[in-house]
């Protein structure tokens, strides 16, 4: 049998504060007793607290007369509250009402002041224009114009020529599969199904089509099983049915091998003709349209075909041709001869005679992709040029006075040397080879015979391999460079390293007034490599090559550091590497970027 507990009775607040003293007071006793002997204890007691008060452990509890003061001033403090609540909801229904009445005044004033804005003086003829020149020059779609104002969709819904653009596209029976639809491709509005197709024509109206065609070509699938010959002629006998005997203003046809659109276009009306891009062959479609077509503005296609409608160029603005010219070599420098209305001309092929010289003088922009080492075209008022010899030799000097930008690629920068182009503003360089044969081109064109006026505001070098510091030498020899873009181009910590800037001491002579020796004076000046670089851009994705991280990060945040030390300070500093997202040294962390 266990015994019973044992029972005490509980303390009183005075029993437990007169307990405590003397417990406190016991303590002070024992340790004075103890360390009499010594002198330190006694100064260390002497340093106690000698008395000890309930206060200094227990908050003193309230006296009735506080308890009766609190609730009475809690009773008033809730009448005060619940006025106040009933106040701050009058006023609150009041504030409402005003809010609402000054939303409905701010409402009729923006109307009425967009009611007398300069763009509803603009009548709807002009706007239409102004639409019609925004979507072809920027290829957007005139769908983003229609989500602005009621007007302005109003103004899009009855102009048919901002709907003529239309794309037709087969897609395969794994893109049938996909739920997401392209609605619009570079201001062309897709259309895959006869419903669609059908929507589209009906904005159309009788105003001339600009169609493109685009059946099992792409550069990333060309798998022709995956495609139907039949869907694309259904989808062109739609158009037929919708409008009858339908006008073309322009013809885009990229096609696979096995498509052959002659017999399908025997209904349209090509007097209203004016661009044509073909990238195959076509000849019966060719032949029907130099029978209709009258004067062209911007032909592009193989060689074949161009000649086919020698005669319909004479106006022709734009001209590129395709391909091996092969025996028609010399029907070509012939048509090149006589087409002098030309702005924009682009030459693929190997075949012109070396001899061959014309002029164009108001061609702007040439682009010659695999051509012999010949200057072919005196074009002094070019200002945009891109060019790919298959080889490259030495060639005599070429003044353009007035280009802009120049794209080259190759890799020995032969080629380079001969220009002459004092208004040169962006340099795009794609090299074509290795790493000492692309560092031996640098040097020759910007070290070994520096040519002043490859001396560019925008530098871009794409899909190269060079030595650093050598690429730094040639940095510092743009003195014009502001922005240098470094696109699938390995970067490392020597190229930041050989362009810091640095504290170099200089002596100036000055001479006195009396006739005793010249006085040397020493100070210390920055020199700063590319002094006028502001912007660098480096983009490694698609390069395997390894690199040390850690030096490249360090040497690219000492280089921010030490030109802003400089007084010269970059706004951006951006790498990405392979394996990861872009990371500027300059300001926080970038999103995704188009360069």
């Amino acid at each position: 049998m266990s015994r019973p507990r044992r029972v005490t009775a509980p303390k009183s607040y005075a029993d437990i504060v007169s307990s405590d003293k003397e417990e406190v007071s016991d303590a002070f006793e024992g340790t004075e007793s103890e360390n009499s002997d010594t002198s330190a204890d006694e100064a260390d007691l002497e340093s106690l607290p000698t008395s000890y008060e309930p206060s200094d452990k227990f908050i003193p509890l309230p006296t009735p007369a506080q308890i009766a003061e609190a609730k009475k001033f809690i009773a008033e403090q809730t009448n005060n509250c619940a006025s106040i609540r009933a106040e701050y909801a009058k006023q609150k229904k009041v504030l409402i009402q005003i809010r609402g009445r000054l939303e409905a005044s701010e409402k009729l004033l923006l109307e009425r002041q967009a009611s007398i804005s300069p763009i509803r003086r603009v009548p709807q003829e002009v706007l239409s224009m102004i639409f019609l020149i925004h979507t072809i020059e920027h290829s957007q779609s005139t769908w983003t114009l229609m989500h602005v104002c009621r007007t302005w969709r109003l103004a899009a819904l009855t102009t048919p020529s901002l709907w003529t653009r239309i794309k037709l596209i087969t897609v395969s029976r794994k893109e049938k599969k996909s739920k997401s639809r392209l609605r619009v491709s570079e201001g062309y509005e897709v259309c895959s199904k006869s419903s669609q197709l059908i929507r589209a024509l009906q904005r159309v109206g009788s105003a001339p089509l600009d169609l493109w065609i685009l059946m099992g070509y792409n550069e990333w699938n060309r798998d022709s099983s995956l495609y139907s010959d039949e869907e694309m002629r259904n989808l062109i006998a739609v158009v037929k049915r919708q409008l009858l005997r339908p006008r073309l203003r322009s013809l885009r046809i990229q096609t696979a091998e096995y498509f052959r659109p002659d017999d399908a276009f025997d209904e349209f009306d090509f007097r209203s003709l004016k661009e044509i891009e073909v990238n195959r062959v076509f000849p019966e479609l060719f032949k029907r349209i130099a029978q209709e077509v009258g004067d062209l503005r911007s032909l592009i296609g193989p060689c074949s075909e161009v000649l086919s409608l020698k005669d319909k160029l004479s106006h022709v603005e734009e001209l590129s041709i395709v391909g091996e010219y092969g025996s028609d070599a010399q029907s070509v420098q012939s048509l090149l001869s006589t087409s002098h209305s030309l702005t924009n001309l682009t030459i693929h092929g190997s075949n012109l005679n070396k001899s061959f010289k014309t002029t164009m003088t108001r061609l702007e922009r040439l682009e010659l992709w695999n051509v012999p080492p010949v200057w072919p075209i005196m074009c002094p008022n070019l200002t945009h040029l891109t060019i790919k010899p298959y080889m490259e030799s030495d060639y005599e000097d070429l003044y353009l006075p007035h280009l802009v930008y120049l794209s080259y690629t190759g890799s020995s920068g032969k080629f380079l040397t001969c220009f002459n182009v004092p208004a040169l503003h962006t340099l795009k360089l794609k090299a074509a080879g290795g790493k000492g044969e692309v560092t031996t081109g640098m040097r020759r064109v910007w070290i070994k015979n520096w040519n002043p006026t490859i001396n560019p505001v925008v530098f871009k070098l794409i899909d190269s391999t060079v030595n650093s510091k050598i690429l730094a030498k040639v940095l510092q020899e743009m003195t014009n460079c502001e922005e240098l873009y470094m696109i699938r181009t390995m970067i490392n910590s020597d190229l930041f390293n050989s362009l810091l800037p640095e504290k170099r001491v200089t002596t100036s002579k000055t001479k006195k007034t009396t006739k005793s020796a010249q006085n040397a004076k020493s100070k210390e000046t920055w020199w700063i490599p590319a002094r006028k670089l502001r912007m660098f851009v480096g983009d490694m994705n698609g390069c395997k090559a390894r690199l040390n991280e850690e030096d490249l990060w360090m040497a690219a945040s000492n280089f921010v550091a030490m030109r802003e030390a400089a007084s010269v300070p970059l706004e951006e500093v951006s790498l990405r590497l392979d394996r990861g997202g872009w990371k500027d040294f300059v300001k926080d962390d970038i999103e995704d970027r188009d360069i």
